[in-house]
């Protein structure tokens, strides 16, 4: 017997009434699934595609939502989450996104904790602080 290999050409050739055949090419196709290289490299990027997802979920506030949108979709989860609303707090101040637990404004060190009205900068760049940015 000669050795069978699992591919789409090799399929289009196989006789369908040749029980033998398509049981080799059966084990064959199985044994080239069930390779442990395989499944280390597909291992290897869902670990790869899921820490840059969190890294730009965390980037817009949503690590969860990163992770999540990586872990199900890959590269796609990625643009999902880059294009997708951020959830991090802007400055009445400036108008400008800061870190999720920021006390202080990073850009102009306004106190983000009392964070009363907008001001007129922030009413010329058109950003609604209420509504979550």
């Amino acid at each position: 017997m000669e050795p069978v290999e699992c591919s789409l050409s090799a399929l289009s050739e196989l006789d369908g009434s040749d029980i033998e055949a398509l049981t080799r090419m059966n084990e064959a196709c199985l044994n080239a699934l069930l390779d442990p290289a395989l499944w280390a490299w597909m291992t290897a990027l869902t670990v790869i595609c899921i820490a840059v997802g969190a890294l730009i979920g965390w980037l817009k506030g949503r690590t969860a939502a990163g992770i999540i949108w990586a872990a199900v979709l890959g590269p796609i989860g990625w643009v999902i989450v880059a294009l997708g609303k951020s959830k991090l707090p802007i400055c009445a101040k400036c108008a400008k996104r800061n870190p999720l637990n920021a006390k202080v404004c990073r850009h102009c060190r306004a106190n983000l904790q009392n964070e009363p009205q907008r001001t007129a900068r922030a009413q010329m760049k058109g950003v609604d602080t209420h509504a979550g940015g």
